[in-house]
């Protein structure tokens, strides 16, 4: 009897050996797949390095992260930290995924979202950098194939515009724009954006110029059209100027407007990052 029990044991061993050696002739890229690997993503903000500039991200930033067929994940909450991205909710591949999924995510995060549209408004008060801050809504869309990274690099989705004097000496009080678009729709399957046609007057907030000067600046719905201004001087002098009618702010864009004591001005495209300032005057 001990003799049989020994001759079923090593049978029971032989076919465990050779169920292991089936195993290690299998694809392993299969194995590792089928059983659903969490998505890794990394988050940056492509060209800009540190929060020195109002374009870098930085730890504690909160994102929205979508991933479309096959893994079918919505507006999952994501903490970026050191460059990575901790969802509160895992975010795995499908199993036995080949094929390409296309990701995208956004910031700042919002809880409720009722589809992959995102409308978004700017502050119509934007004199204080909590107020611009959350008016500049970034974005990124992503292709990725199972087992790579993701990267989400995001660009902004609106214009910057800052106001700055011809003269140095001169001290302005506020700069306002007139009746402009200041809401969008934002499509997290391609980035398209559209404006929604609120409108309304921004009040643009003081900022540190990149030369050492002083201005103001504000975030601003991407659009073609008329753009007055209303410069309000220390002493109550008001300076009424009108952007020309065929300037376009465009989506990613930061834009310079030089304001002259007669209501001239030159225009020019800029540095979003401000060469690394702040663009806040606390």
């Amino acid at each position: 009897m001990r003799k049989y029990i020994v001759i079923f044991t090593l049978g029971i061993l032989a076919l465990g050996v050779c169920s292991s050696c089936r195993r290690g002739k299998e694809n392993p890229e299969d194995v590792k797949y089928s059983l659903r690997e969490d998505v890794e993503f990394i988050a940056s903000a492509s060209g800009y390095i540190s929060k020195a500039t109002d374009s870098a991200l930085e730890d504690g930033d909160e994102i929205g992260v979508f991933a479309l067929d096959p893994i079918d994940a919505f507006n999952v909450k994501g903490i970026v930290n050191g460059g990575k991205v901790a969802t509160a909710t895992p975010v795995k591949w499908a199993f036995n995924q080949q094929q390409v999924s296309r990701f995208a995510a956004y910031l700042p995060y919002v809880e409720n979202l009722d589809g992959m549209d995102i409308q978004f408004n700017v502050k119509a008060d934007q004199s204080s950098y909590a107020a611009y801050s959350a008016s500049d809504l970034s974005y990124a869309v992503s292709d990725a194939r199972p087992g790579t990274p993701v990267e989400l690099k995001f660009q902004h989705a609106l214009s910057k515009l800052v106001v700055v004097m011809e003269s140095q000496d001169v001290e302005v009080q506020s700069v306002v724009t007139g009746e402009i678009v200041t809401g969008i729709k934002l499509n997290m399957v391609d980035g398209n954006i559209e404006d929604t046609q609120l409108k309304g007057a921004v009040t643009m907030g003081p900022a540190v110029e990149a030369n050492g000067g002083t201005g103001h600046v504000a975030i601003l719905v991407p659009q073609k059209g008329v753009f007055p201004l209303k410069v309000t001087l220390k002493g109550g002098t008001v300076i009424d100027t009108t952007l020309p009618s065929t300037m376009t702010l465009e989506s990613g864009i930061a834009y310079k407007a030089t304001i002259g004591l007669s209501g001239t001005f030159k225009l020019e495209v800029t540095d979003w990052a401000d060469d690394g300032q702040i663009p806040f005057i606390n």
